[in-house]
């Protein structure tokens, strides 16, 4: 008996049916951390860069997130009330991350695998957000596939043109020349790709580099080609030009970037803390904030807990690009948690730089779902997102608490976990100043500190 291929109706109904239930997530589960300080940074931004005030007051974060962040606040800023736009962008985002996965399973499987597929990964999203809500982890884990200025915008992104450039190049009948042999990429697509990955070095260097070293993991490792044809791209001179200019050239603008707002340097700050510690201590300063960091997951973080379970499960049967990214991004993203928690920023638990790991850990744990779960119709989810819908009606919704809250404060000085909330749901009426625990005007990531308010 042959299986009748999904229509477009059925993939509408699955995107309207996802779209309003993360809407809801974001108003529900996910709606204090969406509006917690960190998060209302680019909302204020961009409130101020339309407006008359302008941006050159502010203190931006070392990845200042101009894109993709920026413009998709950008774009929905007109479209949608202000103090809706957190959580219409963590809507939206959460909507392309479902429709790349689907354009990119059109590539490889049949229509109705690719609805199967996102049916139980969704699914799955939604499960492990009630987990831990339910477990009251803090903060929540996967609130960072609904977040801006967190990495995940830029991450998805990078992402998504590490696997375009790994197609096009895997493309053999695109690009051949006329003895039949692809050199390099046509100088549109070169210059497609420099700009991209330009635009996102500038704003979310991480998010660069996850998307750089998933592109090396994936056409490196990729086993149904010869070594050789694998590795040639990365002998050419041209390649190697066009990776020192473009880092030149970037590290040229940021450097421009830096004198125009406040940036401040990590890599000055990661050096000048290294400097002043003996050599000897940092191992055992990196054993027990590593040894820390554990307990917190351990403590607070129980829906992290049951996906590492899962993915311990079905590891053996994740497809094998998901195994070799998880291998390789495991230690990597270690060292990176450890050199910007421990060594920079001093941060007790930055679960975010493991963000990568959760994702392409979902993603192999519905791929093993789909495969003993395939008796499941798409009606049968259909009804059972219906079901999610009504349950999450009846979560708390505390917007109007968390308004209330923010608006009966008339402070003029504030803990910098208080500032922006208040700017916010004010709409930018009450202007406080940050206060840092020593009492001092407190310079990190803040519009508050512009001349005609702070004189």
């Amino acid at each position: 008996m042959s299986i009748q291929s999904p229509k477009p109706l059925s993939f509408f109904l699955f995107f309207l049916s996802s779209t309003i239930i993360n809407f809801l997530l974001c108003e529900t589960i996910y709606f204090e951390s969406l509006h917690s300080a960190d998060h209302l940074y680019l909302p204020l931004f961009v409130k101020d860069l339309v407006s008359s005030e302008g941006v050159r007051h502010w203190f931006l974060p070392p990845s200042p997130y101009f894109f993709p962040d920026l413009i998709l606040n950008l774009i929905l800023y007109p479209l949608v009330p202000f103090l809706y736009l957190p959580s219409a962008y963590g809507t939206l985002q959460m909507f392309f991350v479902l429709l790349g996965i689907c354009v990119f399973l059109s590539q490889y499987t049949n229509k109705t695998d690719s609805l199967q597929f996102l049916y139980r990964l969704e699914f799955i999203f939604i499960c492990i957000s009630l987990l831990g809500y339910w477990t009251s982890d803090h903060p929540l884990p996967f609130v960072y596939f609904l977040s801006q200025a967190h990495h995940s915008t830029g991450f998805f992104f990078s992402l998504l043109l590490a696997i375009y450039l790994y197609s096009l190049l895997n493309d053999k009948t695109r690009f051949e020349n006329e003895v039949g042999v692809v050199n390099f990429l046509p100088l549109p697509f070169t210059l497609f790709f420099f700009i991209g990955f330009s635009l996102l070095y500038l704003s979310d260097r991480f998010s660069f580099s996850v998307g750089a070293i998933s592109f090396f993991v994936v056409r490196i490792w990729d086993t149904n080609l010869p070594l050789s044809e694998r590795v040639s791209y990365f002998q050419k001179k041209r390649f190697w030009s066009l990776a020192i200019l473009f880092l030149f050239l970037n590290e040229l603008i940021f450097w421009g970037l830096k004198q125009t707002f406040h940036i401040p340097g990590s890599f000055q700050i990661l050096g000048n803390y290294l400097a002043n510690q003996p050599v000897e201590k940092i191992p055992s300063l990196a054993g027990t904030y590593l040894w820390d960091f554990s307990k917190h997951i351990y403590y607070q973080g129980k829906s992290i807990l049951v996906l590492l379970g899962l993915v311990l499960i079905g590891f053996p049967k994740f497809p094998k690009l998901i195994r070799h990214l998880l291998i390789v991004f495991f230690p990597v993203l270690l060292g990176l948690l450890l050199l910007v928690g421990r060594f920079t920023y001093l941060h007790p638990y930055p679960i975010r730089y493991l963000f990568p790991l959760g994702f392409f850990g979902i993603l192999g744990t519905t791929w093993v779902f789909l495969s003993y779960s395939r008796w499941i119709s798409t009606f049968q989810f259909l009804l059972l997102f219906s079901a999610i819908l009504y349950l999450l009606t009846y979560l708390p919704f505390p917007r109007d608490r968390v308004s209330s809250q923010f608006s009966r404060i008339t402070d003029g000085e504030v803990p910098y976990d208080l500032e922006k909330p208040i700017r916010f749901w004010s709409k930018s009426g009450k202007t406080p100043i940050p206060i840092g625990k020593d009492g001092k005007p407190y310079h990190w990531i803040t519009g508050a500190f512009h001349t005609n308010l702070t004189e």
